[in-house]
C-alpha cells in the first residue's frame, strides 16, 4: 500500500500542500486533517493543493476535497487543485468535483488565481 506524504509550504500567497501517493481509505484521516488545519490557519486566504505526485484518489478522498472546500467557504477562504495528473484529472471531472474546486494548471497559476469568496 502506497503512503501519502504531505507536505506544507508557506507562501505570500498562499499555503501549498504537497500531495504525494495515494489518498485512499488508509490515508484518508491524515489528508483530513491536513487539509482542515490548512484551511483553519488561513481563514480568508488560499490553500492549494499541489497535485503533481498524487497518483491516485478514491471516493473517500473526494469526500475530504468536498469537506474541505466546504471549511473553505465558512472561513471565507479558498481551496484550489493544481496539477493533477491525468488518472486524478479524469478522477475530478467524471465526478464533477473540477466544477466546485478550481483545478489550475501549476502551483504558480493557482497561487495567482483570484479567491473565490462564497463561490
Amino acid at each position: 500500500m502506497p503512503a501519502l506524504r504531505i507536505t506544507s509550504r508557506a507562501h505570500d500567497d498562499g499555503l501549498v500542500l504537497v500531495l504525494e501517493g495515494e489518498i485512499d481509505m488508509a490515508t484518508e484521516k491524515r489528508f483530513h486533517q491536513a487539509a482542515r488545519e490548512a484551511v483553519e490557519s488561513r481563514p480568508h486566504g488560499r490553500v492549494v493543493l499541489d497535485c503533481t505526485r498524487l497518483d491516485f484518489i478514491d471516493s473517500s478522498g473526494l469526500r475530504v476535497l468536498i469537506q474541505a472546500h466546504k471549511l473553505a467557504k465558512e472561513h471565507y477562504a479558498t481551496v484550489l487543485l493544481a496539477a493533477p495528473n491525468e488518472r486524478v484529472a479524469q478522477i475530478l471531472h467524471v465526478t464533477a468535483i473540477d466544477t466546485r474546486i478550481p483545478v489550475l494548471p501549476d502551483v504558480p497559476s493557482a497561487l495567482a488565481a483570484p479567491l473565490r469568496i462564497g463561490g
